[in-house]
């Protein structure tokens, strides 16, 4: 339970990352625009990991133990990306209302690409599908919502340091699940 806590804290720092810069530039939104955007990125990063694990579960039955190497190269690569963007991007106020129209479903696909990732890493592990789900959306609804509110607050620096450390926890998940299966 504790790894998929870890796994859905790690997926969810993408949304939150955008939320607290959402917070940031936007600092009086209104909570219509929270709810509608912690809503969508939930739904989004519900259903990524759904597609990843079908496709992974597939995975995992023709491939069994080397499964458990490409689960841990997709979270390794997910994690390495995350701190790669974290650390290169640049970070300007944007002044365009994320929490609607085509930018909120741009900036949801974006931010859920990884738990299409990760949902196939799920399925090749072959894990409760619907409790991992239900944590990944559950967590990512939790801190997308609180993030606008951190950003209100605390400013750009939050997002960029959140979002590193979900890529180093979904290293460390990709990291522990080797040892676990291997040694």
């Amino acid at each position: 339970m504790i790894p998929l806590i870890l796994l859905a804290l790690g997926l969810a720092m993408d949304a939150f990352s955008v939320s607290v810069s959402f917070g940031v530039c936007h600092p009086k939104s209104k909570i219509d625009s929270a709810l509608r955007l912690a809503f969508f990125t939930a739904l989004f990063q519900t259903m990524m990991p759904l597609f990843g694990w079908i496709i992974g579960n597939i995975i995992g039955n023709v491939f069994f133990k080397g499964s458990y190497c490409i689960a841990f190269i997709i979270l390794l690569g997910i994690g390495i990306k995350m701190i790669i963007d974290a650390i290169i991007k640049k970070e300007d106020c944007n002044p365009i209302d994320i929490s609607k129209g085509k930018h909120l479903i741009i900036v949801c696909l974006a931010t859920s690409i990884d738990a299409l990732a990760a949902g196939l890493s799920l399925g090749i592990l072959k894990t409760n599908l619907l409790l991992s789900i239900s944590m990944i959306g559950i967590i990512t609804f939790i801190l997308s919502f609180t993030g606008i509110y951190f950003g209100k607050i605390a400013g750009f620096l939050l997002g960029k340091w959140a979002e590193i450390t979900g890529g180093i926890i979904l290293i460390s998940i990709g990291i522990n699940i080797v040892l676990r299966n291997f040694f």
